[in-house]
């Protein structure tokens, strides 16, 4: 921050107003408040909690909350709690400066706040202060004039934008990518929906039946879950686990169980042998024909293989998941089967994020990938955890993208929203968000969204890449933030 041009506006006790984002807050106290000033925290019942968090972050500052309990739509509680304190301040400090911060709060607080610090005898020239989310400057309040724009020179971490809400992370988030070079030749093979099913379909075919067991589960639907090997340390694992790359080996395999049918044991007709042990054969032969490969799909399927061939040292034929999981640098298999499912394209971006950072120095930092995160106060609706897929900070703002490789539209805007509303809840107004997908209309649903979440059609705090950025994705995200600049621009 520019301690300069606050300098005439710090005060020696500052109240805030706390709703449901500390963030404001936050900005303010570090910005407005002079050294052993005293900051009060008026606050709700329902905002005790983001008070008594700002207060943990707030070290080496002197804090007092102050609860208006159920009233804070109460003029007159409003009004007596504040000018109660500041009468009590005055009798024994009588030179000493107020403030009100009212970014934060509610309608009534704000109004009522300010009256009350304005009405209040004995204090001169209070300073009233608003952070604009729209401008990112403080706006100071003048008398008979517009305020005073100040910009806010001041870097959070992601860290401590969780912290202000109290979450925290279960894992540090990942800063170096896996496999980039993998993941940039994959990103431009998704350009092409053909790819992009085709990828999906051995994965959900080939690869899925090859590593998971269908667990059936008492009174729920059964569900795929790892085969223990899978999910193994790689030193624990003896045979390396193979799955094909081509639809050579599925029929060979049928083939070569047809074979064995074709020899009848003896005194039994053929009929009485699929008849045996409730028709097992039958369901046998049925599972071979079901790993038959959709031809359609070969041709492009062979182009991802030609880039395991490259980086992983699949054969011309089949992909040895241990082999590979180790020359990546994974601890379990199963972290390389999800990388191949879909989580490339996070590393992916994660990659040329860190790019933009680097050509560009000072635009963005602190960027990282997977915040996974568990949130105490929601673990009775059984809704405790939420993960973000990459991040950075621009200053004070948070920016967020949420990835996935699925093409269809209803998953994509489900992963858009809840991206949309986990940013505004720990970044408030000031977040932005992008949805990096493989969906072949990004313009189209970007535009609903915007619809649905009342954002300006115009507005670039939203925005989805479809499979048509993938291959030149770096240059799309610092249009992003260059056009969020410029919208946003004083």
């Amino acid at each position: 921050m520019s301690t300069t041009e606050f300098e005439p506006y710090k005060v020696d006790h500052l109240f805030l107003l706390i709703g449901e984002n500390p963030l404001p807050n936050y900005i303010a106290a570090q910005i407005l408040l002079k050294e052993d000033g005293t900051l009060y925290l008026v606050h709700s019942t329902d905002t005790t909690s983001k008070a008594a968090c700002l207060e943990r972050n707030l070290k080496g500052v002197n804090v007092k909350p102050i609860s208006l309990v159920r009233h804070e739509a109460n003029s007159y509680v409003i009004k007596n709690k504040i000018q109660t304190e500041v009468k009590n301040i005055l009798t024994n400090h009588p030179k000493h400066t107020f403030g009100l911060n009212y970014t934060g709060g509610t309608k009534a607080m704000s109004v009522h706040g300010y009256r009350a610090l304005f009405e209040a005898s004995g204090v001169q020239n209070p300073v009233f202060s608003y952070l604009d989310a729209r401008s990112l400057q403080m706006l100071i309040d003048r008398d008979n004039d517009s305020p005073k724009a100040e910009a806010v020179d001041i870097k959070l971490s992601l860290k401590e934008i969780f912290d202000l809400h109290d979450l925290r992370w279960e894992t540090e988030p990942i800063t170096d990518p896996v496999l980039p070079e993998l993941a940039m030749g994959f990103a431009k093979l998704h350009t092409d929906k053909k790819v992009v099913i085709a990828w999906h379909w051995w994965c959900d075919n080939v690869l899925k039946p090859g590593t998971k067991v269908l667990q059936k589960k008492s009174n729920k639907p059964p569900e795929w879950e790892w085969k223990k090997e899978v999910d193994s340390e790689l030193h624990k694992i003896k045979e390396d686990l193979i799955v094909p790359l081509t639809p050579d080996i599925a029929i060979y395999n049928l083939n070569g169980k047809l074979d064995k049918l074709q020899t009848q044991e003896e005194g039994k007709t053929f009929l009485e042998n699929f008849k045996e042990d409730n028709f097992q054969k039958i369901k046998e032969i049925c599972d071979y024909w079901n790993a038959l490969w959709d031809l359609v799909h070969a041709q492009h399927i062979e182009k991802i293989g030609d880039l395991l061939r490259k980086y992983l040292d699949a054969s011309l034929t089949e992909l040895a998941l241990k082999k590979a999981a180790d020359k990546a640098g994974f601890q379990k298999l199963k972290h390389l089967c999800e990388w191949l499912q879909g989580n490339w394209l996070e590393h992916y971006v994660l990659q040329q994020i860190k790019e933009v950072s680097q050509a560009n120095p000072g635009l963005i930092y602190d960027i990282g990938l997977s915040f996974k995160v568990r949130d105490k106060k929601k673990q009775e609706e059984g809704k405790d955890k939420f993960e973000f897929d990459v991040a950075f900070m621009k200053g004070y703002q948070l920016f967020a993208l949420s990835c996935t490789t699925d093409a269809s539209k209803s998953l994509c805007k489900s992963k858009l929203f809840e991206a949309y509303i986990r940013a505004q809840q720990l970044g408030g107004e000031q977040a932005r968000v992008a949805l990096v997908c493989c969906y072949d209309k990004p313009k189209e649903l970007e535009a609903e969204l915007k619809v649905d979440t009342e954002v300006k059609k115009e507005d670039p705090k939203i925005v989805v890449f479809g499979c048509e950025h993938l291959d030149n994705i770096q240059k799309y995200i610092k249009d992003w933030i260059e056009d969020n600049n410029r919208y946003y621009a004083p």
